[in-house]
């Protein structure tokens, strides 16, 4: 069970959310990036596959697409005897972009919900830490 799937009753909105997960993908791709892809633990093996089923769950078919085709790959290199260039590395840097881009649009929307949504004015008007004087 990943970190952020403990039993929370707290609620959280969808960017909170979206950014853990994502982070979850990066370090499985970090993993991935230790080991090498010829010698992949079972276990971050069944990580990737998990993860793959867990972000279709959330909507993110793209992203589902790409880690079960890395698993895949995975899978069948592990079972070769002659190591050939493949298609993985080229997975994995499409990976790596996919969750960069992910990343830079979380962001603007984090500035969109907090600009729109007045939590900007909101710090002024109570004198936050952060607030700006004019």
């Amino acid at each position: 069970m990943v970190k952020w799937q403990v039993e929370r009753l707290e609620m959280r909105n969808k960017e909170e959310v979206l950014g853990e997960l994502l982070e979850e993908v990066k370090s499985l791709l970090g993993e991935l990036c230790q080991s090498g892809f010829d010698t992949v633990h079972d276990s971050t093996l069944k990580g990737t596959e998990k993860m793959a089923d867990l972000t279709r769950q959330y909507g993110m078919a793209h992203l589902s697409d790409m880690l079960g085709e890395l698993a895949e790959g995975i899978c069948l290199r592990r079972h070769r005897l002659k190591k050939d260039q493949d298609m993985l590395a080229g997975v994995y840097a499409r990976l790596n972009e996919y969750l960069y881009l992910c990343e830079e649009k979380l962001a603007y929307d984090r500035a969109e919900n907090y600009y729109v949504n007045g939590y900007g004015c909101q710090e002024r008007e109570s004198g936050g830490k952060d607030a700006v004087q004019p």
